[in-house]
């Protein structure tokens, strides 16, 4: 069992395996955006809705990789437990506050890992014929 650190880890091994199949189905939902529009021969710039599923791509690996939850952190709970099934809520006020500035951190990598893959994926998109 891994120990709740606040603004570091406040989500155990189950918790994270839920985050990355949620990051592994929102990569299928956006390649499937990406086909759609390329076999509809559609308009290049729809593929600027792929920020969407690559905003919930990069918050569910990175919630996976840092152990760390943002809706968690937001509602002050942790389950730091192998199997996700001791959820606690956080106590201290400024371990609170320190977890509240952590997903706002992590929501903004996401937000700007979703930026620059969506403007990936609408350059080539542009480029493919």
């Amino acid at each position: 069992m891994t120990d709740y650190q606040p603004g570091v880890c406040n989500i155990g091994p189950a918790e994270q395996r839920k985050r990355s199949a949620l990051g592994a189905l929102a990569s299928l939902a956006t390649l499937l955006v990406v086909l759609a529009v390329l076999a509809t021969d559609s308009s290049r710039f729809v593929l600027l809705v792929t920020v969407v599923p690559l905003f919930v791509v990069a918050e569910g690996f990175l919630q996976a990789q840092t152990g760390f939850c943002p809706r968690f952190a937001s509602t002050g709970v942790y389950d730091v437990s192998d199997d996700g099934t001791e959820r606690r809520q956080v106590t201290d006020a400024d371990d609170h506050a320190t977890d509240r500035r952590r997903a706002r951190k992590l929501h903004l990598q996401s937000a700007g890992l979703a930026i620059v893959g969506t403007g990936v994926v609408v350059a080539v998109g542009v480029l493919v014929p």
